[in-house]
């Protein structure tokens, strides 16, 4: 897990610059059609530089912790939001980097990883966040039928409906975030964007979608 100081100072980046949204009264329209009461956009980070610095070294400091992090040898972006942060941790820690689509290109050489990799990688996959999962499972296959292995799954921010496992086809695969609700919710409070009849609303749909803290 990431040090206090350091999901406090992710929290905080995320708040300032809008990437984490509050609307309790008149809530956003989520793509699966249910209202939230919140709503999470890290693709803002990409537009600000100092802020982008930061994270990933924020970043690359949780992964050199990472208990196989010496084994590891190609960073993968899930596509879309995932490849930014992708492509400048693995240039921080010198490390080959590769993109993954959702799905095969039907043209070319109808590849869906693109970049060199390799049988036997041993692969982090990047992503902005993480909610129940669903959407990294292409990926997951993706760098299975690659022959690779994947030993961690990346995100700035996670949900906490999943806090330190991902299971996938029986393997479990690590699960490393910058931060989380509980963190995000502490210093919106803090800095007086939510109150507490807000904070409600926001803590039961949370709960409403399987979140832990």
């Amino acid at each position: 897990m990431p040090t206090k100081d350091e999901k406090v100072a992710t929290a905080e980046i995320l708040l300032d610059l809008n990437c984490i949204n509050f609307s309790p009264k008149k809530q956003f329209k989520l793509t699966s059609g249910k209202k939230s009461p919140v709503y999470c956009d890290c693709r803002r980070l990409i537009s600000f530089p100092k802020e982008m610095k930061t994270l990933t070294n924020f970043a690359v400091k949780k992964l050199k912790s990472f208990n196989d992090f010496k084994k590891i040898s190609n960073i993968a972006g899930g596509e879309s939001a995932g490849i930014p942060f992708a492509a400048l941790i693995a240039s921080k820690l010198n490390l080959p980097m590769t993109y993954i689509r959702k799905e095969k290109k039907k043209f070319g050489k109808n590849s869906q990883i693109e970049g060199v990799i390799k049988p036997k990688d041993n692969v982090i996959l990047v992503e902005d966040l993480m909610t129940d999962g669903g959407s990294k499972l292409k990926f997951f296959q993706a760098l299975e039928n690659a022959k690779c292995n994947t030993r961690a799954l990346f995100v700035i921010f996670n949900y906490g409906i999943i806090e330190k496992k991902f299971e996938f086809k029986k393997k479990k695969i690590s699960l490393i975030s910058l931060t989380n609700w509980d963190t995000v919710l502490k210093v919106a409070k803090k800095k007086k964007m939510i109150n507490k009849k807000d904070m409600i609303v926001i803590n039961e749909f949370l709960a409403s979608i399987g979140v832990k803290n």
